[in-house]
């Protein structure tokens, strides 16, 4: 693979420009050659004047990224991903058959879960499994498998890929493992044809007209312990915003434009900082515990909208994934739109090639290690947040010792630290520190050059 020229595998975003970060756009305008599904290719085309442009359809994930490699040759690529690259997209095949994985660049996006979160005022305050029922690359036994380990927690759960015309058993089954429960159910995310409601698990099972509105394009997402129903507005004075891991080019095109359409902006100093250039309003930021911050961040936000302004509270990462935003819909009688962001996970798993592109587990922490070595024995992926340096022994002992880890703090931000080693090399080099972000890559996965490359299940179906 030529040194001068980038494979880049760009996450999208849902599907609206709204949602599509800088950084990804930068990648696809410095890209002579940009490589995707049709229809994904069609969410960009405000992008693709003067590119040379490859194409193909369904089933042909293998070929487009053959495709990508080869034109390497001839230029830089960008190989289009929808949502994040990491969350059922192309990193890792991308990088399975990349001649340096290393040389490989993964541009992080907004997912469809989080996005759809956001949207509908759901908030995951403590886990969330995301599975998908697609048994095409993973068996149906692997998948009712972590669904039942979800269930038994009462983890909620995100479900990609619920039903296709000729595959609808599968949601049925999922639905009774997880027993009842309410649902959100969210179809074409951040299109133009976009539709969310709230259900429940008893009622998709007992009526076939409300399964019929879901399909390939939806979101079953069950709700569980630890999640937050609140009401989120379309457009709002009072916005909720994710400003992404901290580079300020992972912020989206309605993230930006929110902030700098703001009077004041409030949130914690370090995320004040990061943004610091981009707008001109005035930033607050209040010290004491976190229900106090909040309730102060609210009470003046209401007061700049009583003045004919508009007020922004932001959040690291995304405001939907452990964050204290749910706080601010829990108190708010005005309206509140929340602005999805590129994810924690997202930026980590990004980082260190393809970490999570199976099914995973997000946990806000993980102070119990049963629960992450039972979750990383069933194939998922699993994110733990808010890791101290000395909790990690603890966390690994009964996890593979050669299951790919990765250790990572303050990720696209100045002084940023990413360890990539195996559990074993992780335990050996006894990393210190708090805020860490530790990730236990899925099943399947191996370290090369650098980067965890794991394997969907291509290879079951396609010779490569």
């Amino acid at each position: 693979m030529p040194s001068v020229n980038k494979l880049s595998i760009v996450g999208i975003g849902p599907g609206s420009r709204d949602l599509r970060t800088t950084a990804a756009t930068q990648a696809i305008l410095s890209a002579n050659f940009v490589v995707g599904y049709k229809p994904y290719l069609e969410l960009i085309s405000d992008l693709l004047p003067g590119k040379q442009v490859f194409s193909s359809s369904m089933g042909k994930e293998v070929d487009r990224v053959a495709a990508a490699v080869d034109l390497l040759e001839k230029g830089s690529v960008a190989l289009v991903s929808s949502g994040d690259p990491n969350v059922y997209g192309m990193a890792g095949l991308g990088l399975e058959l990349a001649e340096r994985p290393s040389a490989v660049e993964i541009v992080p996006g907004v997912t469809s879960f989080t996005a759809a979160s956001c949207h509908a005022g759901l908030a995951f305050r403590e886990c969330v499994a995301v599975i998908s029922l697609s048994d095409l690359l993973t068996p149906w036994t692997e998948i009712e498998g972590r669904l039942r380990l979800a269930a038994k927690t009462q983890m909620p759960v995100a479900l990609y890929n619920p039903k296709s015309k000729r595959r609808d058993w599968q949601l049925l089954r999922a639905l009774d493992i997880c027993g009842p429960r309410d649902v959100l159910v969210a179809k074409d995310v951040g299109r133009d044809a976009e539709e969310i409601f709230y259900t429940s698990s008893e009622k998709l099972l007992a009526e076939e007209s409300l399964r019929e509105r879901i399909n390939m394009t939806s979101l079953v997402i069950i709700l569980g312990r630890g999640t937050f129903r609140g009401k989120a507005a379309p457009q709002a004075a009072i916005n909720l915003v994710g400003i992404g891991p901290g580079d300020p080019v992972n912020l989206t095109e309605e993230a930006l434009s929110i902030l700098q359409d703001s009077q004041k902006i409030y949130g914690a100093n370090r995320y004040l900082q990061l943004i610091g250039n981009l707008t001109s309003a005035q930033k607050v930021t209040h010290s004491g515990p976190c229900p106090e911050r909040m309730a102060a961040r609210l009470k003046e936000a209401v007061q700049v909208v009583g003045a004919g302004g508009k007020a922004s509270i932001i959040t690291g990462g995304d405001p939907c994934i452990f964050s204290s935003g749910w706080r601010i819909l829990d108190q708010a009688a005005l309206p509140v739109h929340i602005s999805p962001g590129v994810s924690a996970f997202s930026s980590v798993a990004a980082r260190a090639g393809a970490p999570l592109v199976n099914d995973f587990a997000l946990l806000s922490s993980a102070h119990d290690p049963a629960s992450l070595s039972a979750l990383a024995g069933a194939g998922f992926a699993v994110v733990a947040y808010n890791v101290k340096g000395q909790e990690i022994a603890h966390l690994l002992e009964e996890v593979d010792p050669m299951r790919p880890v990765v250790l990572a703090q303050d990720v696209a931000r100045e002084g940023e630290i990413t360890m990539i080693l195996t559990a074993e090399d992780l335990l050996a080099a006894q990393p210190a520190g708090f805020r860490n972000t530790m990730l236990v890559a899925s099943a399947n996965s191996h370290i090369e050059e650098g980067r965890i490359i794991t394997k969907r299940g291509y290879e079951s179906k396609y010779s490569y």
